[in-house]
């Protein structure tokens, strides 16, 4: 097979996002392809100022390492693409003759990838534009799930148990703790922490999700009526959540960033501050910030499989002669039994488009996920990673 590869990570890390590459890299070095692998350093920065690292070289062990390796290792880089990059981007990938190229991101990555291949096209130049899926957030349209979402979801549930069991250390306690996920526009992330539910605590625990507006005043009641009744309550809060006229509750307060998005973030200060004020009742807070995405230790290893068989099948759609896809899970369930099949989407189909928590997967009136959320997630957080350990800490694996 003639030319060469191209491996471009976009957007937010996550734990398992280089098992992706290294599903890629594995796939192409067991094919007949006799061309470079190039890995963009710095994610589009890299791409567009040509700063690439050639990947064919990595040894077994360092792709190991490197599926255990949590962070973008090629890096990466949030950037507004212009019409000007673009045209740039697809002349580098001519220069050196990149026949494949493969975007690891989430829905904004997806409508890069997707202009690219359209200028290609329409410059004549011939290549593969192979998108692969990869988000926390899980919002991405056409997969079953995203890479990544389930080792967060894993975190944040085990994190919320572990401070559950803190606060059952206390016989006689009615605290407020607000945990706060991310999640912009949707609930995925928080809803996750429903998993770790307890019936019969003397806790009570309220999600609110972007999906849902979120009304003040019928939280205030609720933790005060916890309160009186020497019970604890844990507000999740996605950072995303919005009024009745959908702006972000603390939206004054908010700067933006590169991308002409709200900086988001500081969600459970605002609403500490609502509680206090209102009920005089002293509330704490917890942002899981970027842990959520960066714990390995945490990781599901279901997660971990799929990114890197994900990985391993965008080459081969590649292979096949797709272009303009981006690889996709579709779930299936025999007798019980959680499995997926690997398929493709177009592109136009996802990219720029969000995939949002269904309504009937929420219950407003309880502020709690239903059966049906639970069953969704249960399974692609099974199964732990055994991180080998030097001098007591994990041992990863750089590229740069």
């Amino acid at each position: 097979m003639k030319g060469n590869c191209m491996i471009v990570q976009s957007g937010g890390p996550t734990a398992v996002i280089n098992n992706s590459m290294v599903g890629i890299i594995d796939a192409i070095l067991q094919s007949p392809f006799s061309g470079k692998i190039y890995g963009a350093a710095g994610g589009i920065h890299g791409l567009l100022n040509e700063s690439f690292i050639i990947l064919n070289h990595l040894s077994i062990q360092d792709r190991y390492r490197l599926r255990w390796t949590p962070g973008a290792a090629l890096g990466t880089w949030r950037h507004k693409l212009t019409a000007a990059d673009v045209e740039r981007i697809v002349a580098i990938l001519r220069e050196n003759d990149v026949r494949f190229f493969f975007y690891i991101g989430g829905n904004g990555s997806m409508n890069v990838a997707k202009a690219i291949g359209e200028y290609a096209d329409a410059v004549g130049y011939e290549i593969a534009v192979i998108g692969v899926p990869k988000s926390i957030d899980n919002d991405l349209v056409g997969t079953d799930h995203s890479p990544g979402y389930g080792s967060a979801a894993k975190f944040l549930a085990t994190s919320v148990l572990d401070i559950q069991m803190d606060m059952a250390s206390y016989p006689v306690s009615n605290r407020i703790t607000i945990i706060e996920t991310m999640g912009r526009h949707t609930g995925w992330l928080a809803g996750a922490c429903s998993l770790a539910e307890i019936a019969d605590s003397n806790s009570q625990m309220l999600i609110y999700i972007p999906e849902v507006p979120f009304q003040l005043q019928d939280c205030l009641e609720k933790v005060s009526r916890a309160y009186e009744e020497k019970r604890n309550t844990v507000l999740i809060v996605a950072e995303g959540i919005r009024n009745s006229q959908g702006k972000v509750i603390h939206e004054d307060h908010l700067e933006y960033d590169s991308l002409g998005r709200l900086k988001l973030g500081g969600v459970s200060s605002c609403l500490k501050e609502a509680i206090e004020e209102s009920t005089g009742i002293a509330t704490r807070t917890i942002s899981s910030s970027i842990w959520q995405r960066s714990s390995i230790t945490l990781a599901s290893k279901t997660d971990v499989d799929e990114a890197y068989s994900i990985g391993k099948e965008a080459w081969h759609q590649a292979e096949e002669g797709k272009t303009g896809v981006m690889v996709a899970m579709k779930r299936q369930s025999e007798e019980g039994k959680y499995s997926v099949l690997y398929q493709s989407v177009e592109l136009e189909e996802t990219a720029g488009k969000e995939r949002f928590v269904p309504a009937e997967w929420y219950d407003p009136i309880q502020n709690a996920m239903t059966k049906q959320f639970k069953d969704y997630v249960l399974p692609i957080i099974q199964g732990e990673m055994l991180v080998p350990m030097e001098g007591g800490l994990p041992r990863y694996q750089r590229v740069m």
